[in-house]
């Protein structure tokens, strides 16, 4: 059987999850301060068989190791907590077929934690 895996984007949004009133941040209006939160979202892989993504996530580029969560194929978000103020994170998303087969990653996205 051959296999197709479409390379998809993965993009980072963070939350605000605080109590002070910041307005809209220079950097990017989907970073605010203190959050401690942010959610990838991604659009779907074109793949027939695709069962679900793997979410990965580092301090360093390209240092990925094992996954931090699966979801099923109908889900393209996802919301990660606790992160360290200060601290760059890096996230990738891959698809995963029937077999357990991984896609490559997909492109990276990173963002500084305010």
């Amino acid at each position: 059987m051959t296999r197709s895996y479409h390379l998809f984007q993965l993009g980072v949004f963070l939350l605000i999850l605080t109590a002070c009133s910041a307005g809209d941040p220079a950097l990017n209006p989907d970073v605010f301060p203190n959050s401690g939160t942010a959610t990838l979202s991604w659009d779907p892989n074109a793949g027939t068989d695709i069962v679900g993504y793997k979410i990965y996530i580092a301090t360093a580029s390209g240092a990925y190791e094992t996954p931090i969560a699966t979801t099923s194929i109908d889900v393209t978000t996802y919301t990660i907590a606790g992160l360290t103020p200060g601290t760059t994170y890096f996230f990738v998303v891959t698809a995963f077929d029937t077999d357990g087969t991984e896609s490559p990653f997909s492109n990276e996205a990173s963002t500084v934690i305010p």
